[in-house]
Order: C-alpha cells, then sequence, then structure tokens
C-alpha cells in the first residue's frame, strides 16, 4: 500500500479555485527595488555613459569622413 502525504497540498500563487467550481486568476505584483545609489555615483555613472557615447561619436564620425569615394571607381 502507498501512503497518502500528510502534509498541506501544494498549492498555487495567483490561482483560487472557488465555491462554483470556477477558476479564478489574478497577478502578483512583482517587488519594486529601490535604489540605494548617492547623486554623486548617479552622475558619475551618467558622466560615463556620457563619455562613451562621445567616443562612439567621433569614432564614427571619422570612418564616415575616410570612406572612399564611390564615384572613383
Amino acid at each position: 500500500m502507498t501512503e497518502q502525504p500528510t502534509g498541506p497540498a501544494p498549492t498555487e500563487r495567483g490561482v483560487s479555485v472557488d465555491q462554483d467550481g470556477k477558476s479564478n486568476v489574478w497577478a502578483i505584483e512583482p517587488k519594486m527595488e529601490v535604489s540605494t545609489k548617492t547623486s554623486e555615483e548617479n552622475m558619475s555613472s551618467a558622466l560615463i555613459a556620457g563619455g562613451g557615447l562621445a567616443a562612439f561619436a567621433v569614432i564614427a564620425g571619422l570612418v564616415v569622413t575616410n570612406l572612399p569615394d564611390p564615384n572613383q571607381f
């Protein structure tokens, strides 16, 4: 004979069945994350991102200006 588990039945989060037998599904909102960075850390991150964007723009500009002339061929 096999024994039945005696613990509570596993339940799904966000799903239930009402007394009429209809299933109800609802959303569970994720936990919100709060930024703990200081304004100085945020500013340094923004400066690094801006510097990377500027460097990309300069490199792209140099590549575009040094492309060969298509009328030359």
